[in-house]
């Protein structure tokens, strides 16, 4: 029985310094049915050129921009040719039976989607034996981390997901789950998202722990960037928002989340508030992907992420020590008399009749509108004719109009993008002026409040 290909996919954004130890432990593979290709994904160093000249059999693939892991991920599932396709970083050296370990794990039990290696750091101890996700708000925990590699961790089986490290998924899994989510941009949570996929669609997701390699983690990325920690927060709550149910994300997030941003510091508290707003702008999108996966229906989707996501941003807003509670869907609403925590309320009560005002709506109530609203406008596309028209003189005006559309696009195209950048930055500034009104209009309620006091004080 011939072996089946193998499509190793590495994804290059500044790996230069690992770029060739990657590449040489691949050519030293014991499975030999085997392509290469790595995903040039906008890298800012000499990734690119290094592989075109020292190895030639690899084939390379240049995105032009950074598309993120999970679109320059795709671009290489998609290209890629073989059975059976393993996603690496540039980071990772792996053994010369790492990939032959894979497949001949995968080829013994048809119902594996999902499969990975164990990894270990350079000092030798466990990076990632398995991966669970564990707690009440979501946060990914990796099996044997720093641990001394004892073989603890050597017997194979189901885990919770597997990391993109080294992650193969078959043909017939990608076929059924589809490819990586990109909306997980720059980073963080495409691999538990697939790896939970899989798993719905009723694959297994397995670690083959004689399946080893070195993985200096996070080496090109920044792990302890801010830019980092917002990917890993934004991605766990639109992981939990696709997959988690409706009395999951009630009753155990949103009490933890609500904990979390009542005790963390102020710049935490900003970044959480841009993470909870991006997650509501996508709001149609996970109640599709819920729908999909069977989670819940579409209205219990919109309600369920609606009350959550807007319990979470009142909190955010709140420079109190106390926070109004959540409203639930009994109507169940902030305690009587608390006239900040009401204007809060009011603020972000969208279908409200209370924000309808002279018959329009308040300008509070039309700037949560306008964070749904995706203002982004593609580039102009050239004309694409599924055959050339009949006659000489059509094709002739045919070819005229779609060389024409092609050089207007290179002088449309960059403007369009210069727009979009533009209208990104107004829509921040928009939600950091709302923020700022609803803080000075709680600290003015809240003056208003002790100056009441006073007066009755001086009153008795």
């Amino acid at each position: 029985m011939t072996d089946p290909l193998a499509s190793v996919i590495i994804l290059g954004w500044g790996g230069e310094p690992y770029i060739g130890a990657c590449l040489s432990a691949l050519r030293r593979q014991t499975y030999p049915t085997r392509e290469v290709i790595v995903v040039d994904n906008g890298s800012p160093d000499r990734t690119g050129e290094i592989v075109e000249a020292d190895y030639p059999e690899v084939r390379l693939i240049r995105t032009g921009r950074n598309l993120g892991v999970a679109g320059g991920n795709n671009v290489g599932l998609k290209a890629a040719r073989g059975q059976i396709r393993v996603l690496i970083n540039t980071d990772v050296e792996v053994r010369p039976d790492w990939l032959e370990q894979l497949v001949r794990a995968i080829l013994v039990d048809p119902t594996i989607g999902i499969a990975g290696a164990k990894l270990l750091y350079p000092d030798g101890t466990i990076q990632f034996a398995g991966g669970q996700i564990e707690g009440p708000q979501g946060y990914p925990r990796h099996s044997g981390w720093h641990e001394t590699d004892r073989g603890q961790w050597d017997v194979a089986g189901d885990v919770g997901f597997i990391t993109g490290a080294t992650l193969a998924i078959t043909q017939q899994a990608l076929e059924r789950i589809g490819y990586e989510d990109e909306r997980f941009f720059p980073i963080d949570f495409e691999d538990i998202d697939m790896s939970y996929r899989a798993r719905a669609a009723g694959f297994r997701v397995v670690l083959v722990p004689q399946a080893v390699a070195i993985h200096r983690e996070s080496s090109t990325s920044g792990a302890s960037s801010v830019s980092r920690m917002l990917a890993l927060e934004a991605g766990r709550l639109r992981f939990a928002c696709k997959h988690w149910s409706a009395q999951r994300l009630e009753q155990e997030l949103l009490p933890a989340e609500l904990t979390f941003v009542r005790s963390t510091p102020l710049q935490n508290r900003r970044a959480l508030r841009w993470v909870y707003l991006k997650t509501l702008h996508e709001l149609d999108d996970l109640v599709g992907w819920r729908v999909r996966l069977g989670v819940e229906g579409q209205v219990e989707s919109r309600a369920t992420l609606t009350n959550v996501l807007a319990a979470l941003r009142r909190a955010c807003l709140s420079v109190k020590t106390s926070f109004p509670p959540y409203r639930d869907r009994a109507g169940t609403g902030p305690a009587a008399g608390d006239g900040v925590a009401q204007m809060v309320e009011d603020w972000f009560a969208v279908d409200n009749p209370a924000v309808v005002q002279g018959g329009a709506p308040r300008s509070q109530a039309l700037f949560l509108e306008l964070c749904k609203v995706d203002g982004r406008v593609e580039p102009h596309r050239p004309i694409a004719w599924p055959h050339w028209p009949p006659g000489v003189w059509p094709k002739a005006v045919a070819l005229y109009r779609k060389i024409v559309r092609r050089l207007l696009s290179w002088y449309i195209n960059p403007i369009v993008e210069q727009q979009n950048e533009v209208d990104a930055v107004l829509l921040y500034a928009a939600e950091t002026l709302a923020q700022e009104v609803a803080s000075l209009r709680e600290q003015l309620a809240a003056s208003e409040s002790a100056a009441r006091t006073d007066d009755a004080v001086e009153g008795s």
